[in-house]
């Protein structure tokens, strides 16, 4: 799945300096986990913080950014077309998404219990026009509780809002060795999840 934002150095940048590929990437990470608001604050900081500098950009700034100024129409667009990623990635997510009577069905309940699971922390949904939407992925007839095995230690450990959260579960992460957290929570790796989601939103 495509992220909302993405960042590399030049080519000339990484082969002077290996390490901050991973660094960029884990960054790009941090800001995919907010939400999308919030990420356009913090794109909108620092372009302003770096447009307003007395000095110039440092090197690197400079190697990957440009050394030339984004102009007023150009920065809108810019935020314009992040929102835009950020709402057409919202789609994305919410594809394949069950209502709340279906989990009911699924999982031979009341109506109401996913309401209340989702309460307590051990179910994953994304309020959408007015109904909860439940991802169909967390759902596991040989999991505890029917759904995947550790999920509702790391949907607790996660500190971000419900899309941020399952962007977060469902796309590859550089510290997993390029895993997404479900697929290593599917084959065991609970420790290292939760220790990952813990992190994540922590200034």
């Amino acid at each position: 799945m495509a992220a909302v934002v993405q960042m590399s150095a030049t080519p000339e940048l990484e082969a002077r300096e290996p390490a901050l590929a991973v660094t960029l990437r884990r960054f790009a990470d941090r800001l995919n986990a907010l939400q999308p608001d919030r990420i356009e604050a913090v794109l909108e900081a620092a372009a302003q913080a770096l447009s307003e500098a007395a000095e110039p950009a440092p090197p690197a700034v400079a190697a990957l950014m440009g050394t030339r100024r984004v102009t007023a129409e150009e920065r809108v667009a810019a935020e314009i077309d992040v929102l835009m990623r950020a709402f057409a990635r919202r789609r994305e997510l919410l594809a394949g998404t069950l209502t709340a009577s279906q989990v009911a069905r699924l999982l031979g309940t009341s109506r109401q219990t996913p309401h209340d699971r989702l309460r307590a922390g051990t179910l994953l949904a994304v309020l959408d026009d007015g109904a909860w939407r439940f991802p169909a992925w967390q759902f596991d007839p040989d999991g505890d509780n029917g759904v995947v095995a550790g999920l509702p230690d790391v949907i607790r450990a996660l500190d971000v809002s419900s899309i941020a959260r399952i962007s977060w579960l469902t796309r590859a992460n550089a510290q997993l060795d390029g895993e997404t957290p479900l697929a290593c929570l599917k084959a065991g790796d609970l420790e290292r999840v939760v220790a990952l989601a813990r992190a994540v939103g922590v200034d």
